[in-house]
């Protein structure tokens, strides 16, 4: 069946999957055989400044066309930074907007299939409650970080949660939000996110002391 995955990347980020007049994107489609999206700029998802990237197709080549979306932006990253440290891997992080009607697919009972998520990628997964959704907008914020490896493992594994579930869609099937106006707003679609699985010391349910 065909599926989708939603991804929220900034100016900069949104124009390196673009490339010089649509360079990139056409060779990631061609290359991966999905059908990638980007929104117009100036359409922001609500609340923040990160565009809306949309790839869908079958599962094959959506997972691909997420694995070189997220390398072709961690190349370009890495090739601006001038003071790497020495030791230890780059931690990055990845946000992807995920259906209302996933949701409970990727919690799972108690939070049993997160927690499994996070424990066979070694990444760190946070999900929006569902009390922080925007109004209008039946997707959540989720974000995914750790080192590349980590992130491509996990945001390949959320995919393929997302495409078990036979009923699972976006209701919004495009990446303009223009017609949303949140309130209030948050400073950055990090609010909307879970505390890291499992929580963290010292911190509540909602990852603030």
């Amino acid at each position: 069946k065909p599926t989708a995955m939603k991804f929220l990347f900034g100016n900069k980020e949104a124009g390196v999957v673009i490339g010089r007049q649509g360079a990139t994107i056409n060779g990631l489609q061609s290359k991966s055989g999905a059908k990638i999206k980007v929104s117009a700029a100036g359409d922001y998802f609500p609340g923040t400044q990160d565009r809306c990237i949309m790839v869908s197709g079958g599962i094959e080549v959506v997972a691909a066309a997420c694995e070189l979306i997220i390398l072709e932006v961690h190349r370009d990253s890495e090739s601006h930074q001038t003071n790497k440290e020495a030791e230890g891997e780059e931690m990055i992080s990845v946000t992807m907007l995920i259906p209302e009607n996933a949701c409970g697919q990727i919690i799972g009972k108690g939070g049993d299939t997160i927690r499994k998520l996070v424990g066979e990628s070694n990444a760190k997964i946070n999900l929006a409650t569902k009390e922080k959704s925007i109004p209008g907008v039946q997707e959540r914020v989720l974000v995914t970080s750790g080192t590349l490896d980590n992130v491509l493992k996990s945001t390949s594994m959320i995919l393929h949660k997302i495409w078990e579930q036979e009923k699972t869609f976006y209701a919004n099937n495009a990446t303009s939000y223009k017609s949303i106006q949140p309130f209030p707003p948050p400073r950055s679609a990090y609010e909307y996110a879970y505390p890291p699985f499992p929580p963290q010391p010292g911190h509540g349910y909602d990852g603030y002391p």
